[in-house]
This record gives C-alpha cells, sequence and structure tokens, in this order.
C-alpha cells in the first residue's frame, strides 16, 4: 500500500474548508527542513484573493490541521498566500481561472520555441484560444493554440 505524501493527506483535509470560503485550493506543499517543517498552501479565487482572505483560510486550516496532528510527521509552520499576480499555470483550473486576462504562452514546435501573449478568451480539449496583437496599438485577432504545443504558461499582469 501507498503511504500518501503529507502535501497529499493536507490537500484532502483542506480542499472543502477552503471551498466552503469560496476560495480554490491551489497547492498544498510540505517542505522538511531541520528543525522545524514549512507547509505551505496556496488559495487563490477569480479576481485573487485579499489579505483578510489569505487569514481567514490560515485560520480555517490551522483548526482543521490541530485536529488532524498525526496527518504531519513533527512540528512546522503553516503559511497561507496566494499565488501572486504573475503565475504559471498548469492545472485545467488553472487555465480555467486564466480565462479572460492576459498569458503568456512558451510554444515549442520541435526543436523551434516561440512565446505569444494575449488574452486567454477560450478553452477547448485540443486547444487556447486567444485574442493577440501583432504590434503595438495593432488590430486584435483570433489565435487559436495546440495544447499539445504549450511548454510552459503564466498569467502576466495586464496594465
Amino acid at each position: 500500500m501507498v503511504q500518501a505524501s503529507p502535501s497529499e493527506l493536507v490537500r484532502d483535509l483542506l480542499a472543502p474548508a477552503v471551498a466552503q470560503l469560496g476560495l480554490q485550493l491551489v497547492d498544498v506543499s510540505w517542505h522538511p527542513g531541520k528543525g522545524r517543517a514549512v507547509l505551505r498552501v496556496t488559495v487563490d479565487r477569480p479576481g485573487g484573493v485579499t489579505i483578510d482572505e489569505c487569514g481567514q483560510a490560515s485560520e480555517a486550516a490551522s483548526a482543521l490541521l490541530d485536529r488532524q496532528e498525526e496527518l504531519l510527521p513533527g512540528p512546522y509552520s503553516l503559511e497561507v498566500s496566494s499565488p501572486g499576480a504573475e503565475r504559471d499555470l498548469a492545472s485545467e483550473q488553472d487555465f480555467a481561472t486564466a480565462l479572460g486576462r492576459k498569458v503568456r504562452l512558451t510554444l515549442q514546435d520541435g526543436e523551434s520555441m516561440t512565446v505569444v501573449e494575449g488574452r486567454l478568451v477560450a478553452l477547448g480539449p485540443e486547444g487556447l484560444d486567444l485574442e493577440v496583437r501583432r504590434s503595438k496599438g495593432g488590430r486584435l485577432r483570433a489565435w487559436r493554440v495546440s495544447r499539445r504545443s504549450v511548454a510552459a504558461a503564466r498569467i502576466v499582469v495586464d496594465l
């Protein structure tokens, strides 16, 4: 029988509580260290999270974890934060949350790499639809990108 990692156990425990706060559990990571480990919990929601919402998530996580001490191997510090303004997109949920926002995609075609920035306007099973400008002040045009060609993706701040 394969033992779940501390991150997986905490994710399963916290996901419903975070959802009740109207937030999405983006990531849980366990970082063992000398003496005291760090448990990092990342939460988000469309439009971003506030410091107060991170505080509420931290209180909810602390209360649940205090009742389930056996989940984590030893003392730890809990850190709850947002993923930040410019963050990587990895899961389907990450891409869904990024709909309507400006993204930077690194596309790979064999040995060739291309970077494209545009507004993510639609998601499909095979591709992503972007609105891109060829030049500053230029006309918007639709562009479909194959999901298989996406080597990396991240949200970018749109000022």
